[in-house]
């Protein structure tokens, strides 16, 4: 099936794709929030919805309808929309201009004041008002747009039953909801907070605006019919927008372009398919274990419990000289013990660049494809780091024996491997029930006996060997905590068991992992007390990507910014040096 966002038919302007994905707790959109099958969409309140530009808040567009949504279905990724786009609008020539690069997604609009949300980003009530087409999604999965006539009429192919709706019927729809020629699928208006307020402006009507905003404006307004130039404001305001935002690239080949071989030259002209082959990758497991926060500052603390007070044995109270408060007093005085779990975010970011030319001449919609690549990519570092976080110069857990750069992720805060290995139990000897064991009671009791509470993270080998143990209970025999976690792959007396691709597939027999390859012969495992750990963000995971006109070329940059912190040294334990 594919997930792209295109042209039905060119000539007639009719545009289709996926307005709404459908998400889980461990798949959010980059607000941190999520659609199920359940969420309220009113679909009943309105026979039509317009299609908008930036939910209309385009400088050059505003509010302009630039089609209308005329079908909706769903399956089982989201909801399928297709719409018409009124071809006599002066504008909509620049929007399918900006649709055949790739560089236009589906974003959904409704009404603040309606919108209800659960704790942990669910949305429960989002009545649909308006779809519109924005290079800046909010859910990037599956909702790019990409015109398909040319590849049907280059192949040969007849395309005109594309200019034929599909009876819904057709289509599975999930249960419980509404038919979806009433269902389209965008993403969402801003609603107000601090980075959407009214600002003041100081000198120009263009200040709040990035060079990308401007650039993008006046793409627009060269399509039109009586398009004379901009004004010298709006030109004054580009040009220094270009010089304080340059970017330079300085070393040879770092922009992907279209004859690189392994960057960019096997996804050109070659036509032979518009859906790329997927690396085949585990699930983020790391992450989802963990309770998180906003952060409104950096550092942020939270407040902890720490010592109770002392219980005595008293007897009863029979003379006045007891009645005051001191050493006399019949019940002795103790205090109650606080804590602090400071906070402190660091920033995991990458930065990809790529020529003009590759998004052209690409068969794939490239800023899509890459868009949702870089997001993988860095959710992937967030699990590593988590796991695998160490800050140490030396003895390092994942460069023993050698100094790690200081812009390696992991050295970005300590993470569940370095505490695990100060409560390591040394199995030397293959992995058992009984090894499993001695590593989970070297947890403190009150963690040890709450099994529910508590998970194992393996590496594939480990797996294979828990396969071989009866105590090991598979998914398939788990019953209701089948769908306890994704990724979760089993139990152990109780305790989830999941395989994250960020375990190190071999370490020392001290658990870690050595910079002499020849050293790494043993595996390990570790088990953490889930409630032990927070997770706390001060940004979200943020894809920008900005197109640089001086230099023909894209750069996509991804950035997150989050904290990693235990209330305490004995919630997580590891089984190391095991054969």
């Amino acid at each position: 099936m594919t997930h792209t966002l295109k042209f039905i038919n060119d000539e007639r302007g009719r545009i289709g794709g996926y307005l709404l994905v459908w998400g889980t707790p461990h798949q959010r959109d980059l607000q941190g929030e999520y659609f199920t099958p359940e969420t309220d969409l009113a679909l009943d309140w309105y026979a039509v919805r317009p299609v908008l530009y930036q939910h209309g808040q385009d400088d050059a567009l505003k509010t302009a309808v630039v089609g209308q949504i005329i079908d909706l279905r769903a399956d089982e990724v989201g909801i399928w929309a297709e719409a018409q786009l009124h071809l006599r609008h002066h504008y909509v020539q620049a929007v399918q201009h900006l649709i055949e690069q790739g560089a236009l997604a589906w974003s959904s609009g409704s009404l603040p004041h309606l919108v209800e949300r659960e704790a942990d980003g669910r949305i429960k009530r989002w009545p649909l008002v308006e779809g519109s087409l924005t290079p800046t999604p909010a859910e990037p999965r599956y909702t790019h747009v990409a015109t398909v006539q040319a590849a049907y009429k280059t192949l040969g192919l007849d395309f005109s039953r594309l200019a034929q709706p599909t009876p819904s019927s057709n289509l599975p729809t999930h249960t419980g909801q509404p038919t979806m020629e009433q269902q389209p699928t965008l993403k969402r208006l801003p609603h107000a907070t601090q980075d959407t307020a009214p600002r003041v402006r100081v000198s120009s009507p263009y200040d709040d605006l990035t060079a990308t905003d401007l650039l993008h404006g006046y793409l627009l307004l060269s399509h039109t019919k009586h398009f004379k130039g901009v004004s010298e404001s709006y030109s004054n305001a580009l040009a220094h927008k270009l010089t304080t935002e340059r970017l330079t690239a300085i070393k040879s080949d770092e922009l992907s372009y279209s004859t690189q071989v392994g960057f960019g030259d096997e996804w050109v002209a070659d036509l032979w398919s518009a859906q790329v082959w997927s690396r085949a990758r585990l699930d983020n497991v790391i992450l989802p274990l963990f309770p998180s926060i906003e952060m409104p500052s950096n550092p942020f603390e939270l407040p902890a419990e720490s010592t109770d007070p002392t219980v005595y044995y008293v007897g009863e109270t029979r003379d006045e000289a007891q009645l005051t408060l001191g050493a006399t007093n019949p019940i002795p005085d103790s205090k109650i013990g606080t804590n602090v779990v400071r906070l402190e975010a660091k920033k995991l970011a990458l930065r990809v660049g790529f020529s003009a030319e590759l998004v052209e001449d690409a068969v794939l919609p490239v800023l899509s494809l890459y868009r949702e690549q870089a997001m993988r990519a860095l959710s992937d570092s967030i699990d590593h780091v988590l796991l695998n976080g160490d800050s140490a110069t030396t003895g390092n857990i994942n460069r023993d024996g050698a100094t790690p750069s200081t812009n390696e992720r992991f050295m970005a805060f300590d993470g569940l491997r370095k505490t695990a290995l100060t409560n390591a139990i040394n199995a030397n000897a293959p992995l058992s029930l009984a090894t499993l064991r001695q590593a989970r009671f070297a947890l403190p009791m009150r963690y040890a006996a709450r099994p529910q509470d508590l998970a194992w993270i393996v590496d594939g080998s480990v797996y294979a060997s828990l396969l071989g143990l009866s105590e090991f209970v598979t998914m398939d025999k788990a019953g209701p905590h089948a769908t306890a976690f994704t990724g979760q792959i089993g139990n152990v007396d109780g305790a989830s068991v999941l395989v994250s691709a960020e375990m190190p597939d071999k370490t020392t027999a001290l658990g870690k992992v050595s910079s002499t390859v020849v050293n790494n012969t043993r595996v390990s495992a570790i088990c953490v007390y889930r409630p032990g750990w927070y997770v706390g963000y001060r940004r979200r995971v943020s894809v920008d990507l900005t197109y640089l006109p001086y230099t023909d070329s894209y750069q996509l940059t991804a950035t997150v910014r989050l904290a990693f912190n235990r209330n305490e040294a004995t919630v997580a334990s590891a089984l190391i040096n095991l054969g």
